[in-house]
């Protein structure tokens, strides 16, 4: 069709939805309109047809990435609407396009609920409406076909490999008829001399024979161009391919069906790890960090995994609360992406259990903002959990949000307080859902909620930990600010000591209790652990051990740091502290005087000197690019030289270190908890309360409890002139000695109400 013939045609306009049925519109895919020009791609036709979602029509349902860009564009690529009046033109997005002439070329369907052309996306009405029907209508289709886009050489090469593995059963065994014994089999797997049961034994050989044969041939790229289609992080597809009772991938004319597409997620974990347990030397970082990445692509993929198997195999569906939290905390990973950020909460109500309270008070309206929508869901999701406040993080993406609304669509990790996303390490507040008393006020948005001022803030630390720029494989603490925030700790628990000594008794130590410092540096987090699972006395002699390691690695980089300064050539004299005698001023009239009774002798002496200057002035340049070569080598050698997973006591024990406590799992314990606090900084109360809080606390500030939740807060307190005290919420805090209710029992302390804006 020609382009004069397409602009000639009117305009498509969508015919109204009634809102008070259950009706839906199907695509019919037409044979496209052929191209005048030889060669080229005809223009895709379609006919729409109103349904109603209860009527038993067979469709399937097509999910895809719309592909839109940083920027939100005006769709741009022309197809035609057949109707009863006559043919009209639509414009779709290119992604679509592609989509729909692949979709028309394979014959695979001729219904579709296409989500672009079944609503009419600039009807915000009918759009709110239509998104209330999503779960019915993927939930009743035959099929989701998931088109992850164009195919490549690499995509080819994968899908191909996935059909030939897939053929001979093995995977689709251990993942479906034997999935019991899945662990065992694996621990078989990679290590084949555990004794093991007949029937383990048998998928153990058949796994070890796969892995054999098809490891090599694996393709990595083929794996990563796959895994990186935008499909995988979009948050709308999570319910598309999750309901329906039957999932197809197709990328160009590859399709694979949903177990198989699975299994290659699964061999790579199990060839992978074989892999990786049979390195005996030195890898390359870029090797190591390939491999790691890889695994890391997964994610989108195990999350659509996991909701099926919650709503298809257990029937055990999450609420509200959780699913928002689940789909919109990233933490250090790649956050979900959407068009609209309406859609972080929309987008999830179909994956909400039946009979969830929460969901039945979301208002679904596209016409209002991001910000009165976002302060709505937040009153919501309070009434389950006051720990909703703990993702109020920094800085925010949305403008305008009251201090207590969560910006979801920001990066949000799991608060520091918390072992898992669903797993409080505290219980500050003794969560209780009927001890949670709170009010949310609109115009302007207000939460007033019960608790406890405990104190204020006296002192703020400066000191943060910092993970590390370049680390080697995965994310690694810096252990220089590991050894500046330790120091810090120790003078924060010396000026509680001494506050509470002044308070309390005549005592004249003020030596911090050892108990405290290891609390201090990671919120308790890693006490816990340790205490809990070696007995006080042994965990914390454990946990004594490994930030004496983490100390001295630091403090001798440290030293290193400053080493490396001292031979720069500028610094180079001051750190010898020798002054060259060429340099030594003689007094004015001795120079005079030699000068006029010998001047053989004062250009004698002006000859040494210089001879001395040039000498020493070589040495020195050599001296510091010694120094500067040697440190860029050592630095070079760190970020691309190759490296050892299994480094040797030897190695460990030249550094200083005890090997017996660096090469243990509970090392990573430690760092990883530490780098939970990142952005926390130090405090001290008036009365001597020491904790951590959010790097914006001040000076002033309020250190607060509220009834339900398990961790204190940091709350500022604003000039209002409404008559009442409103607070600005900054974040969670840790509090030494009243993070289990403590506080309940102090009787000098009252309840009250406050205002959060």
């Amino acid at each position: 069709m020609s382009l004069f013939e397409f602009k000639s045609l009117k305009p498509f306009n969508y015919p109204p939805l009634s809102p008070l049925k259950r009706i839906f519109r199907l695509v019919q895919l037409l044979p496209p309109k052929p191209s005048i020009i030889p060669g080229a791609n005809g223009t895709i036709r379609i006919r729409l047809i109103e349904a109603d979602v209860d009527s038993g029509i067979h469709y399937d349902a097509l999910s895809y990435a719309w592909s839109l860009g940083p920027r939100y564009q005006e769709p741009s690529r022309q197809i035609i609407v057949e109707t009863e009046q006559g043919s009209y033109k639509l414009y779709i997005y290119p992604a679509l396009e592609i989509a729909l002439r692949y979709l028309v070329s394979s014959q695979m369907t001729e219904y579709l609920f296409i989500d672009q052309l079944s609503i009419n996306q600039k009807d915000r009405d009918e759009k709110s409406h239509q998104v209330l029907l999503m779960r019915d209508i993927y939930t009743k289709c035959a099929r989701t076909i998931v088109w992850l886009g164009a195919p490549t050489q690499q995509s080819d090469q994968y899908f191909d490999l996935l059909h030939e593995m897939s053929q001979e059963g093995i995977l689709g065994r251990v993942m479906g008829p034997h999935v019991g014994q899945f662990m065992h089999v694996f621990d078989a797997v990679m290590d084949p001399s555990l004794q093991v049961s007949e029937e383990v034994r048998e998928d153990r050989d058949d796994l070890l024979n796969l892995v054999q044969r098809y490891g090599e041939r694996f393709p990595l790229d083929g794996f990563a161009d796959i895994f990186d289609r935008i499909w995988f992080n979009r948050l709308w597809v999570i319910q598309e391919a999750c309901l329906a009772p039957l999932v197809v991938f197709l990328c160009g004319k590859k399709h694979l069906c949903f177990d198989c597409f699975r299994s290659g997620a699964l061999f790579y974990n199990i060839y992978n790890t074989y892999w990786v347990r049979r390195i005996t030397g030195a890898m390359p970082r870029r090797v190591l960090r390939q491999r790691d990445a890889l695994l890391n692509k997964t994610d989108g993929f195990i999350r659509i995994f996991q909701e099926r198997k919650a709503i298809h195999q257990s029937g055990i569906r999450l609420g509200l609360h959780d699913l928002v939290l689940k789909y919109n905390v990233n933490d250090k990973k790649k956050k979900i992406g959407v068009t609209l950020e309406q859609d972080r909460i929309f987008g999830l109500l179909g994956l909400a259990a039946n009979n969830d309270a929460l969901m039945a008070q979301v208002r679904v309206d596209y016409k209002s903002g991001i910000t009165q929508m976002y302060s709505e869901i937040a009153g919501v999701l309070l009434q389950e959990s006051i720990d909703v406040l703990l993702f109020n993080q920094y800085p925010k993406k949305t403008e305008d949000l009251p201090s207590w609304v969560p910006d979801w669509a920001m990066n949000l990790a799991v608060p520091a307080t918390y072992s898992s996303l669903k797993q409080a390490t505290f219980a500050a507040g003794r969560s209780t859902a009927h001890e949670a008393l709170i009010t949310v006020k609109e115009s302007p948005a207000q939460l007033h909620i019960k608790g406890i001022a405990v104190d204020e803030i006296v002192e703020v630390g400066i000191q943060l930990y910092r993970a590390q720029l370049r680390p080697q494989v995965a994310e690694q603490v810096d252990y220089r600010s590991a050894k500046t925030f330790f120091d810090e700790v120790t003078e924060f628990a010396k000026g509680a000591a001494i506050t509470t000594r002044d308070q309390n008794s005549t005592d004249s130590e003020n030596t911090p209790e050892p108990r405290l410092l290891m609390r201090l540096c990671d919120s308790s987090l890693s006490y816990r652990h340790f205490t809990q699972t070696l007995g006080p006395t042994r965990g914390l002699e454990r946990l004594q051990a490994l930030h004496g390691n983490i100390y001295t690695l630091g403090e001798r980089l440290i030293r290193s740091d400053e080493f490396i300064a001292s031979y720069h050539i500028t610094r180079i004299y001051q750190t010898l502290g020798i002054v060259p005698w060429y340099l030594g001023m003689m007094p004015e009239m001795d120079s005079l005087q030699i000068c006029a009774l010998d001047p053989l002798i004062t250009g004698k002496i002006a000859y040494e000197a210089a001879k001395d200057f040039i000498t020493d002035a070589a040495g020195l340049l050599m001296a510091s690019a010694r120094v500067w070569f040697a440190s860029k080598y050592i630095m070079y050698r760190y970020h691309f030289g190759k490296l050892n997973i299994r480094p040797s006591h030897e190695s460990i024990e030249k550094m200083g270190l005890d090997p017996n406590v660096s090469l243990g799992p509970d090392t990573n314990v430690l760092t990883t908890n530490m780098l939970k606090n990142l952005r926390k900084r130090l405090y001290r109360t008036r009365t001597g309360y020491v904790g951590l809080g959010p790097a914006e606390m001040e000076t002033g500030n309020s250190l607060v409890i509220f009834h339900g939740g398990t961790t204190p807060h940091i709350l500022k307190k604003l000039d209002s002139q409404r008559g009442v005290d409103e607070y600005q919420y900054l974040g969670e805090a840790y509090c030494d000695g009243l993070m289990d209710g403590e506080v309940f029992e102090d009787d000098t302390k009252s309840e009250r109400m406050f205002v959060l804006v």
